[in-house]
């Protein structure tokens, strides 16, 4: 199965919302703190190492401008551009996928196609070596663990994910990420402070809740439309069997920054769409 062309990836109007729209304004103007802190800690470093080293220091601003910015330019490039996932998929040990299971996930993405052939698949695909049943995706990547491969479940989870990767979900989830520069290691105080700061996370922290509660609504939306490839009831099932045990109380929800809804009222709109 041929995957369409670059071009059929970069973001359409019909995958503009308002609601998102809004929010990654809001929070992109608050993400200026970590350009000011990028820029003012890499200002005296990059000038007394251009010195230690004897270099003219001319460029030092502008290469602070760069580092400072870099965040945000990627991320507003992500929303445009079918920038793909394969650091995603590096930081999380994934591989690329067998012979078996290459077949095994265009014989469901066949089945899916039959039922909307106008759906889009991911760009790129990898796979998780874990047991569990899951899958994700992320800008215009998409990730399955070995376990939902062997299962009975590929089908609707994988209708589900294509719900996020037809629409702005994906696209938008790697733009508000890549608008941090995340630390790799944990540091202690003052330094996590700093790092924070210098992250840009303090943007994400802010609008952790309104983000919270448009993730809640797009998981709806996914579901509804692994619906319409008449995958309503199988998801229905594979929730019941694999998420709903793991849904714990969620003290002042609307003020978390939980990004699913409760698994049984899933449950309950796939089986009212189904009737």
């Amino acid at each position: 199965m041929s995957t369409p062309s670059r071009s059929a990836y970069v973001i359409s109007a019909q995958e503009i919302d308002h609601g998102w729209i809004v929010l990654y304004i809001i929070t992109a103007a608050l993400a200026i703190t970590g350009v000011m802190a990028r820029f003012f800690v890499t200002y005296p470093l990059l000038w007394l190492l251009f010195k230690i080293l004897g270099q003219s220091t001319r460029w030092v601003q502008l290469l602070c401008q760069v580092i400072a910015w870099a965040p945000l330019a990627i991320s507003f490039a992500t929303l445009i551009l079918p920038l793909g996932g394969w650091l995603w998929q590096q930081g999380s040990g994934g591989r690329a996928p067998s012979e078996r299971e290459r077949l095994i996930y265009e014989d469901a993405l066949a089945v899916l196609t039959k039922a909307d052939p106008e759906l889009r698949p991911p760009r790129e695909w990898f796979v998780l070596d874990e047991p569990y049943l899951n899958a994700g995706a992320y800008a215009s990547t998409l990730m399955l663990t070995r376990g939902l491969l062997d299962s009975a479940f590929l089908e609707p989870v994988l209708a589900h994910e294509l719900g996020h990767l037809n629409s702005s979900d994906s696209r938008v989830t790697a733009a508000v990420h890549r608008l941090t520069t995340q630390p790799r290691v944990r540091l202690g105080r003052p330094f996590a402070t700093i790092g924070f700061l210098f992250s840009g996370g303090l943007a994400v922290w802010i609008t952790r809740a309104p983000w919270a509660a448009y993730w809640r609504a797009r998981e709806y939306h996914a579901d509804q439309y692994a619906a319409t490839l008449g995958q309503g009831a199988a998801l229905a099932r594979f929730l019941d069997a694999n998420a709903l045990e793991n849904d714990l109380p969620v003290p002042f929800m609307w003020m978390s920054d939980h990004s699913h809804p409760a698994t049984e009222h899933r449950i309950d709109r796939l089986f009212v769409s189904g009737r």
